[in-house]
């Protein structure tokens, strides 16, 4: 039986909302709580790249059916929020924080649950960094948890010592992805590509240990993964800002660092070691790895429970896109963990959209 996933258009079960969050506007998509079993508070889902709110699409309508309400941003710089093109603090984790966290204040919301896949992954965690008192509970898909240093590294750097697979990002960085990817076919041919698609001759056109290929992303066929509407509804969201605000997340690695010196490590003149003893996450966390994803590999989460002592593992064999390639599983994973871990601990005070 097919998963029961919201339709791109029209689909009665999610509305479009926007907020001004701290000067800008996002869009984000809100799913009521199913009124047939308990109400058991809201989860925010934050989605990474090339990706937008819609990304949660199989697991939107599942939530709702635990009884959580659903909040869906773009993140900035996508779709339906703003994408500032000149201040690189404005696609920090701590601006990111901020911004959920004053959602949050508007909707009445005291504690929420957060998910996160991709980028999202990577700011969900962030989030519980700099909100505890805010998040009861974390799910990452495909993205490890890397905690802050009091160490800055350049990208090329850690590419060249650690991670041979984010040598891409240091291509989506440089800026020649926006001079190559304008128009709506452009803009189509780089999702295709970045969804799995190959050329008719079975070549791909993207390598995480290298580059896009621009000659060849010009001639993939349609991804797998998206039906017709769905593609469409990609584009044209991209097509509202282009490429540089979404890219822009892969150009504020300094910027990060610093907010993170000043909140984690240079905050009241703590000692190193004191502030990295304290940068314990202590929600309940679940960290679901892709186990074929070619970017987020298992090594990167080897030393997840240093530092999460209420940690989860699942794995899914899967792509990057394991949301969409596995949904029921990824589903039943989810859910079994909030269950098990999450909503027996429930304040049930928490008040209901």
């Amino acid at each position: 039986m097919p998963i029961d996933k919201l339709k791109p258009y029209n689909d009665p079960r999610v509305s479009l909302r926007s907020a001004n969050l701290n000067g800008y506007n996002y869009g984000y998509l809100y799913s009521p709580a199913s009124t047939k079993v308990p109400h058991r508070g809201a989860v925010f889902l934050i989605h990474g790249f090339p990706d937008i709110s819609f990304g949660w699409r199989h697991q939107i309508p599942f939530l709702a059916s635990l009884g959580l309400d659903v909040i869906a941003p773009d993140c900035m710089g996508y779709g339906r929020t703003d994408s500032p093109l000149f201040t690189l603090k404005d696609y920090t984790y701590k601006r990111a924080s901020d911004d959920i966290a004053e959602l949050c204040r508007q909707l009445g919301l005291k504690q929420i649950i957060l998910g996160g896949h991709d980028w999202g992954g990577a700011i969900v965690y962030r989030v519980a960094h700099y909100y505890p008192d805010l998040i009861t509970a974390v799910f990452s898909i495909c993205t490890p948890y890397a905690p802050p240093t009091p160490k800055y590294e350049p990208l090329a750097l850690v590419v060249k010592k650690a991670l041979p697979n984010f040598a891409y990002q240091m291509h989506f960085a440089s800026g020649e992805l926006e001079q190559n990817i304008r128009s709506k076919d452009e803009i189509r041919q780089f999702l295709n590509n970045m969804y799995g698609a190959r050329t008719p001759e079975g070549e791909v056109a993207f390598d995480a240990n290298g580059r896009v290929d621009f000659e060849k992303q010009r001639r993939v066929v349609k991804n797998k993964l998206l039906d017709d509407d769905e593609l469409k509804y990609y584009v044209d969201e991209y097509a509202r800002h282009g490429l540089n605000g979404p890219l822009n997340w892969y150009r504020v690695r300094e910027e990060n660092f610093m907010d993170e010196w000043t909140h984690f490590f240079n905050e009241g003149r703590k000692s190193r070691e004191d502030a990295i003893r304290d940068l314990t996450l202590k929600q309940e966390l679940l960290f679901v790895l892709a186990t074929k994803d070619q970017a987020l590999k298992p090594f990167m989460a080897a030393k997840m429970g240093d530092r999460i002592p209420k940690l989860t593992r699942r794995e899914v064999v899967a792509g990057h896109w394991a949301l969409w390639q596995k949904p029921e599983e990824c589903n039943k994973i989810i859910g079994d963990w909030l269950h098990e871990k999450v909503f027996n601990k429930a304040d049930s005070g928490k008040s209901k959209l």
